[in-house]
């Protein structure tokens, strides 16, 4: 008989004795099925699911590591047990932040050319009531620490103000972020001049309208509530990405001035909690997350990244 497992190389029921015998072929069959049961457990099984799975923890845990020695090594204080890894005094040192423009000076308004039949000077004057309107919603402090609205809402035609109100009434708190940031109670901003990186460019809508598109990235930087955790600059600079349409329309009282038609944006290195009320906080305000990697504009981010859904 032929060894080695291998059923395939040596039918039994082929043996003389076992021929013209139905119920002898009947128990052969069932055991050459046991045998290749036998057979088939001595082969190297496929990976399970759990595999996988296992798999994806290592790799999880792998980038997690990656991204603490990502923030540290960029850190420009010592890393020592005790010492905070950032300087709270340049807190955008080490982050890719640190070179944009402080505040205002990074709302920087195109030249106005003309725009279909919107002249040079229609343009200009577009984009000085989008820049207010962008200041206003981002840097105001009133606005983004005090959270008082009211600068920011006379900006805007008469009929959107009332709609605006009543966004802002407490109940949608999380679309209301996507118009306005507003710092969470609990969190202190410091006092530097938020970074600001990005651009305005004016086209003609649909309905003939003049529309300016915007998309501005703002860093902002907090003060830190136990300085001694701090693990690196993106525990205390939380930074957020907006994209918003803006009309200039005529038309009857209500309507003429501005509009904000669409909003979009996305958050990095924030304290989740706080995003999901609507509120800005940073990392440091969450310290259960992991260390945050330098923002990147030119990858994809979710409405709040690195948080969980």
């Amino acid at each position: 008989m032929a060894t080695g497992g291998n059923v395939d190389e040596y039918r039994i029921e082929d043996h003389p004795d076992l021929q013209g015998d139905g119920w002898a072929r009947d128990a052969v069959r069932r055991a050459e099925r046991e045998a290749r049961v036998r057979r088939l457990k001595s082969l190297p099984r496929r990976p399970r699911r759990r595999f996988w799975v296992g798999l994806a923890i290592a790799v999880a845990a792998l980038l997690l590591a990656w991204a603490v020695f990502e923030t540290q090594s960029g850190s420009q204080s010592g890393s020592r047990a005790g010492q905070p890894t950032v300087d709270l005094d340049e807190p955008f040192a080490g982050t890719s932040a640190a070179s944009w423009a402080d505040g205002e000076a990074g709302v920087v308004v195109p030249e106005a050319r003309q725009v279909g039949v919107h002249s040079a000077d229609q343009v200009a004057a577009a984009y000085q009531r989008v820049r207010e309107a962008v200041v206003a919603a981002r840097l105001d402090r009133r606005v983004v620490r005090d959270h008082d609205l009211e600068p920011f809402f006379g900006l805007f035609a008469p009929d959107l103000r009332d709609s605006l109100r009543v966004l802002f009434d407490g109940r949608n708190d999380g679309e209301a972020a996507l118009v306005v940031t507003r710092v969470d109670k609990g969190a202190r901003l410091a006092e530097v001049e938020p970074k600001v990186r990005g651009e305005m460019t004016a086209e003609a809508g649909p309905d003939g309208e003049l529309v300016v598109r915007t998309d501005y990235t703002f860093a902002y930087a907090f003060v830190p509530a136990q300085p001694d955790a701090v693990r690196g600059p993106l525990d205390v600079v939380a930074l957020s990405r907006f994209q918003v349409r803006y009309s200039v329309r005529t038309g009857d009282p209500g309507v003429e001035g501005l509009w904000a038609d669409a909003s979009a944006g996305s958050l990095h290195s924030i304290a989740c909690s706080a995003a999901k009320r609507g509120y800005l906080a940073p990392a440091s305000a969450e310290p259960s997350l992991p260390p945050g990697l330098d923002f990147d504009l030119g990858s994809p981010s979710s409405p709040a990244d690195g948080c969980p859904e």
